[in-house]
């Protein structure tokens, strides 16, 4: 067995590293009031399973579980060695991080075969607990929120595949958009033709992955490639840059960059411009 305890901060930390550890040969375990703090428990080799509630998870080697804290539940090999990884942590924000991530009070995960980041994240950070080289916690923090960021992009939960094999499918798009942007001719029909699908599916996969429809994204798109443009091109006019990103009209450009961005074109270009320049108006 191999167990790292790491020094208790001061102060409680966004995400605190309690324990983490390897264990050879995994014996039962039940919990029926739950363990303290957020538990994540993965297969290293061989195969486990894990009940709560009267369900049960299989856990095969690229497979691991996260369960909130006071959670009941009973985990026990189903081969004749069973070997584990696990980390345990709390902190001020570790619920709320959790809930962002879109994980409830049990979630169970599984990955490819192939390269292995999660398993790499796991063993690198026990291998810098057992060093000791972090009494402040701080970087144990920031290493929790890597590993439980992987967990997000390149493990598929019960529910969905991971956001990376989610990404792929519209990347070509991605990729088109980022050259064909200032076509202001460009809507959902020429943007679902890329992926050759329909207009409400790639709204789907679009609100899947960024919260929002396609074209609200590319609208997003242009208006990133105006805040580049704004501070580093004073030469050119508001209304000639609002035309070089995809907008008809000028008037459309300086409503939706002050509805998103909070302020007009101009006055954004002063904040970041490098040197100030004269006040310009629309042509």
């Amino acid at each position: 067995m191999r167990r790292a305890v790491p020094a208790t901060p001061s102060e409680l930390l966004p995400l605190q590293l309690e324990t983490i550890g390897i264990q050879y040969d995994q014996e039962p375990v039940t919990r029926p009031h739950g363990y303290p703090c957020y538990h994540w428990l993965q297969t290293l080799a061989g195969e486990g399973e894990l009940s709560m509630n009267g369900r049960t998870w299989n856990m095969p080697e690229r497979s691991g579980i996260l369960l909130a804290p006071g959670t009941p539940h009973h985990y026990k090999p189903r081969s004749d060695s069973w070997q584990t990884g696990y980390i345990t942590f709390h902190g001020s924000t570790a619920g709320n991080i959790v809930q962002s991530l879109g994980w409830s009070i049990i979630e169970h995960f599984q990955w490819g075969t192939g390269h292995d980041p999660i398993t790499g994240q796991m063993k690198s950070l026990l291998a810098f607990a057992e060093s000791g080289g972090d009494p402040s916690g701080w970087r144990y923090s920031a290493d929790l929120y890597r590993f439980l960021t992987l967990l997000r992009t390149e493990a598929r939960t019960d529910k969905r595949p991971p956001i990376s094999k989610r990404l792929n499918r519209v990347q070509d798009l991605l990729h088109w958009l980022e050259q064909e942007y200032a076509n202001p001719e460009i809507g959902l029909a020429e943007m679902a033709a890329q992926l050759g699908i329909g207009k409400r599916q790639l709204n789907e996969r679009f609100r899947d992955l960024f919260g929002q429809t396609a074209y609200a994204y590319l609208i997003q798109l242009r208006l990133r490639k105006a805040k580049e443009w704004l501070p580093s091109r004073p030469d050119w006019t508001v209304r000639r840059i609002g035309e070089a990103v995809g907008f008809r009209d000028a008037s459309h450009f300086v409503a939706t960059f002050r509805q998103k961005e909070g302020m007009t074109p101009e006055t954004y270009r002063k904040l970041y411009a490098a040197k100030p320049g004269k006040n310009r108006e629309l042509d």
